[in-house]
């Protein structure tokens, strides 16, 4: 999955530690008899050294059986006694990165001109995967999320070697980790559940329609106003029969207009790709339409939904907890249409920040009670021979601070569909179909409207756009990694079609 670390002064030498290393890894702390995996054993360290280990799960042996009985032992004994007496040790501010020096670099032989920043994020409690954390430069605006396997790949240009990576998640505590520690190194970042004290949750009664009031009034001081431009990673697929059938892949130039404009947006295609699996001959053919609309009009901020029209009385509000982000709190307000509204309205979650009032988070679906009322919203073009039946909408949109405002981040929407074929012996498929854009870059200056020959029409058929392949543009852009059946599946057909299709 990812490629091994390494070092580069050769495989049978050590590298030497400076002072402040030397300092740390031979300070002394009484260990308790410890006995577990080498992951529980090395969170107990942690929390007994105040230190955050990083490391590739592939190098360290998360699953050994650890036993270490109690006493004093420098920082360094004990590590190497948990992990591999063979072991490479690097301290960075309050992280130790642990690594093997026989590992061969991969990245460095493919691009000399840029970082490649690797990772996977995790629970720190129970080691399982955190997806869609926020991956930023804070410099410069840069930046991606991590897939639903936790991982991400990040590519920054090299004068950005001194740089500090902000990992972030609503419900945890932050951390900005020095770009040095990835250098080379594919590592596991752990992140700690952001525990919220009980006299802040025992509080009194604060009515969430309020807060949803206090939200929109602060959009000036919280959103941007006038224009500005976003690069943009897109990705839409089909899966169908829990098989891939078909990816398409683009980045955009996207003009974006203030919160409170009504001037239109617009998108520029910069490049594409796309696969499919020819393999997979049927009847019955899916196409996504209005994917790229429809990542402009999921800025809930911008394009205000009916959930957030809090004087049309047709939904009701619950203030149902309180998050971490960024080490800001942040408000928790459940919605659902009220029970005598019928018809497909959404329900789901909006996270809006304690101080500011901004909304960083929401996710939300199409209330399944009403989800067959959907069909005539969700599909469009239906065949006489076939019967499509939507089965879930789901949607999620985050935004992140840059430069005292905050802006669009990551938007990713799902549907699946039941499809029936009017035959008498035919089978149903199921076909999830999906979209997602992730903000990789934020700019401000000289912003002007697109030129009317350039706008990508946002309602046609994105997979259908023609466009020549760039292998040398996607060697060094940032996207969202595919989720790890997704690159299994890609790497079955590429090598059978990629002549055909150029990717």
């Amino acid at each position: 999955m990812f490629g091994k670390v390494w070092m580069c002064i050769g495989l049978l030498f050590i590298l030497p530690l400076n002072a402040q290393d030397n300092d740390i890894l031979n300070k002394e702390l009484y260990i308790p008899k410890l006995k577990g995996s080498t992951y529980e054993v090395l969170k107990k360290i942690s929390d007994l050294s105040g230190y955050l280990f990083m490391y590739d799960s592939e190098v360290v042996n998360n699953e050994r059986n650890i036993k270490i009985p109690a006493g004093d032992y420098s920082l360094k004994d004990i590590i190497l006694q948990v992990t591999d007496f063979e072991i490479q040790i690097k301290v960075i501010d309050r992280h130790i990165l642990l690594h093997k020096s026989s590992d061969q670099n991969q990245h460095t032989e493919r691009n000399k001109s840029h970082l490649i920043l690797e990772g996977i994020v995790k629970d720190k409690e129970n080691n399982e995967p955190i997806p869609y954390c926020s991956v930023n430069i804070s410099e410069n605006g840069m930046g991606t999320v991590t897939n639903q396997n936790g991982a991400f790949i990040l590519k920054l240009p090299d004068s950005l070697k001194n740089t500090s990576v902000r990992i972030s998640h609503i419900g945890y505590e932050s951390q900005n980790i020095p770009a040095d520690l990835f250098m080379d190194h594919t590592i596991d970042i752990y992140l700690n559940a952001q525990a919220i004290a009980l006299e802040s949750v025992i509080i009194n009664y604060i009515d969430p329609q309020k807060i949803l009031k206090d939200m929109m009034e602060n959009r000036s001081r919280n959103y941007p106003s006038r224009p500005f431009y976003t690069t943009s990673f897109y990705r839409e697929g089909i899966n169908r029969k829990k098989g891939f059938c078909s990816l398409s892949e683009g980045v955009f130039r996207i003009y974006k207009t203030g919160y409170n404009s009504t001037s239109k947006e617009q998108v520029k295609l910069m490049k594409m790709r796309k696969i499919s699996d020819a393999r997979k001959q049927d009847t019955v053919i899916m196409k996504m339409k209005a994917g790229v609309s429809a990542i402009l009009m999921l800025d809930v901020v911008k394009d205000i939904p009916d959930f957030l029209e809090i004087d049309g009385n047709m939904f009701d509000y619950r203030k149902t907890g309180i998050e971490t982000m960024n080490e800001h709190r942040t408000h928790v307000i459940t919605f659902e249409q009220k029970p005598e509204i019928r018809g497909p309205l959404y329900k789901g979650s909006l996270y809006i920040d304690e101080k500011s009032y901004a909304l960083i988070h929401t996710h939300f679906q199409i209330n399944p009670a009403y989800i067959e009322q959907a069909n005539s919203l969700l599909v469009a073009n239906k065949g006489r021979n076939v019967n499509i039946s939507v089965q879930s909408a789901e949607y999620s949109v985050s935004y992140r601070l840059w430069n005292s405002k905050y802006y669009i981040n990551h938007i990713r929407g799902d549907l699946h569909f039941k499809v029936k074929l009017k035959k008498i012996f035919s089978v149903p498929s199921l076909i999830h179909t999906y979209f997602e854009m992730v903000t990789c870059a934020i700019d401000t200056l000289n912003v002007k409207k697109i030129p009317f020959k350039e706008v990508q029409p946002a309602h046609k058929v994105f997979s259908e756009t023609h466009y020549v392949y760039d292998a040398g543009f996607w060697e060094n852009f940032n996207m969202i990694l595919p989720e790890e059946k997704l690159s299994d599946a890609i790497s079955r057909i590429t090598s059978k079609i990629e002549e055909k299709i150029e990717f």
